[in-house]
């Protein structure tokens, strides 16, 4: 029987896809991996294609409630729980497991209830996010190389493809690029509507045969109605219409896709798909996609960034707003002449 460890996992779409290549050598060590996540977290891992064992908690919820579904976890006997989250309450998670192995970050006086903490590298700040929960696995898992392993390369097939481009109305057989314009991180990382509008022109006079499809979240509708009521272009706007899998295969099949510093920008990095962001507050040396189809374009415009902030401090969004439509377009010219 496999070794078991118990990983607390994170609660974004993009840092969970940021955690698993650390999660890609637990098991290609042949170690049975669980994982505690938020259930509207726990399609990311199935669309790993990992073998990991998926445990659906709110743990956010009321605290006797999360003690009684973490009961389960005490039961699977693992050698060792990690709490990827530097969070209190993730350290508290890690402990319920019962492993006598709790392991984590030596943050928010978390030593008080793990097991063994470990120093984040003076130089966390330069490393990339991917690299800090791999410290926290090879804490677990001694024989694991020094070399951190690839983000999965994810696909999906014909008949899933037919069956999602039906549904949406999108041709199959034609070219598309992908717009994402929200994030839900704050407004200070979103390239502004008008400027998504102006390139949504400039992608339909150049390449007439490509479909520009419009993706979201429920609550980034404005946004979108926003940017397709000012363009002049056709556009199949999916805002709020899609689930994590539907987005996913759309942005397998893309050619190319143009996204704010988001989940989308990460969920796309399983499947390689070519992809642009414009960046303003966010430091890409810790959370760029771990793709090598990845283009970040990286406003100078301010003193402040990255700021890492949600609302811009100076209230000018002037990182963002630097940024204009012909710039970006000229990255997807590129982009898109050398996969002719």
């Amino acid at each position: 029987m496999s070794e078991a460890i118990i990983l607390i996992g994170l609660n974004w779409v993009g840092d969970v896809i940021m955690s698993l290549p650390a999660i890609s050598a637990a098991c290609q060590a042949g170690k049975e991996v669980h994982v505690v996540t938020r259930p509207h977290l726990a399609d990311v891992y199935w669309l790993s294609d990992l073998p990991v064992i998926v445990h659906s908690i709110k743990t956010n919820d009321n605290p006797l409630k999360v003690i009684k579904s973490m009961k389960s976890l005490s039961r699977i006997l693992a050698s060792s729980a990690i709490t990827f989250p530097d969070s209190f309450r993730g350290a508290i998670l890690a402990k319920l497991c019962k492993t006598g192995n709790s392991i984590g970050f030596d943050v928010q006086a978390r030593r008080l209830i793990l097991d063994k903490v470990l120093k984040k590298p003076n130089d966390y700040k330069l490393i990339h996010e991917s690299k800090l929960y791999y410290i926290l696995m090879k804490e677990a898992i001694p024989e694991l190389p020094d070399r951190i392993p690839d983000l999965p390369k994810c696909s999906f097939s014909n008949t899933d493809w037919n069956r999602i481009s039906a549904k949406f109305n999108i041709n199959k057989e034609e070219n598309s690029i992908v717009l994402a314009p929200g994030a839900a991180f704050g407004a200070a990382k979103r390239w502004p509507p008008d400027y998504f509008s102006e390139l949504t022109k400039m992608i339909s006079e150049k390449y007439k045969d490509f479909q520009i499809i419009l993706t979201g979240g429920k609550n980034e509708t404005d946004i979108s109605k926003e940017i397709t009521e000012k363009s002049n272009s056709s556009i199949i706007d999916l805002t709020g219409k899609t689930d994590l899998e539907e987005l996913a295969c759309i942005l397998s099949k893309t050619n190319a896709l143009i996204a704010n510093d988001s989940g989308t920008m990460h969920l796309a990095a399983l499947y390689r798909t070519p992809t642009i962001v414009p960046v303003g507050p966010t430091d890409m040396k810790r959370t760029a996609a771990l793709n090598e189809n990845f283009i970040p374009i990286i406003s100078n415009s301010c003193e402040k960034i990255p700021c890492r902030q949600r609302v811009c401090p100076l209230k000018t969004d002037a990182c963002m707003k630097s940024l204009k439509p012909p710039l970006v377009f000229h990255y997807l010219d590129e982009l898109l002449d050398k996969e002719n």
